[in-house]
């Protein structure tokens, strides 16, 4: 049986991310890497590198960039079937918002709009995204006898310097903005195709050193609040932390007995067109 991958997305809390099925390992443990392909460049799948895997698996990737098409390769390092690599067919996450967001904990997702709306949402500042720095190490050496100087150049590195600048109008979406930048000084940034002039990717890890909040005119009884963010783009957190999408607690006030449990399950799968297997229930847990 061949290796096949299904990528669908899933427009929920936390946040908007992508879903990928893996089925055809074959029955035994497989060593298996899972790739990220969008805006023409590679990256593993945070927490998926040369992970055991058991015939199938169901795989959630809460970096996957917005608004753009993204697709995705399993390579098989070793197991039953032997080596092989599987590319899935491209998708595009339609949100109608990016995200911010600690790239640690998917429940600190913050949506995020392009320009102010009548919603009350959390949203871009007009100087936000309109310039880039792109820096490079260089050392300067005078030579004697030359009026011309030697350089030594080092890699360019990526975008830093980025205008992240934020402005809330609702006392609940400053205080759920301001949780998350008091809790984390890296965060996981997904922008929308359609915000600015610079093509960004739709992945950013970006390093905020300081955030600075300007409450506008909450002294004369309104709820205006600019937060000031400039942040650098850095790589993605290596360490493999598991988050939980759900809690026994959310599955105890839903079902009283296991056996309604499995019978949540077996109703979910049949209006689904899908067989009740254990690989259903890892997607939909609460039915």
């Amino acid at each position: 049986m061949a290796v096949a991958v299904v990528v669908e997305p899933l427009l929920s809390a936390p946040c908007d991310r992508a879903g990928i099925t893996i089925t055809g390992l074959g029955i035994g443990a497989s060593v298996v890497s899972v790739w990220r392909t969008a805006d023409g460049e590679r990256a593993p799948v945070r927490g998926y590198r040369r992970v055991a895997m058991n015939d199938a698996a169901y795989v959630v990737d809460f970096d996957a960039p917005l608004g753009r098409p993204v697709s995705y390769e399993v390579e098989v390092v070793s197991g039953p079937g032997g080596a092989s690599r599987t590319v899935s067919d491209p998708v595009t996450i339609d949100s109608v918002a990016g995200v911010l967001m600690d790239p640690l904990v998917p429940q600190t997702a913050v949506p995020v709009v392009g320009a102010r709306d009548s919603d009350g949402a959390v949203y871009l500042k007009s100087p936000a995204l309109s310039q880039l720095e792109y820096r490079a190490e260089v050392s300067i050496f005078n030579v004697m006898g030359s009026d011309k100087p030697l350089a030594l150049f080092g890699q360019r590195m990526a975008e830093s310097g980025l205008d992240t600048s934020l402005a809330t109008r609702s006392a609940e979406e400053n205080a759920r903005l301001k949780k998350l930048l008091r809790s984390t000084g890296q965060l996981l940034f997904k922008p929308l195709p359609s915000w600015g002039e610079f093509e960004l990717n739709g992945t950013l890890f970006l390093a905020n050193a300081s955030a600075k909040q300007l409450p506008i005119d909450v002294s004369w009884g309104g709820e205006l609040t600019w937060w000031d963010l400039q942040s650098d783009v850095v790589a993605a957190p290596t360490i493999r932390v598991l988050t939980a999408e759900f809690t026994y607690g959310d599955v105890a006030l839903l079902f009283s007995t296991y056996q309604a449990k499995q019978d949540a399950v077996v109703a979910a799968a049949a209006a689904a067109g899908e067989s009740p297997t254990y690989l259903f229930d890892l997607k939909r847990p609460l039915g």
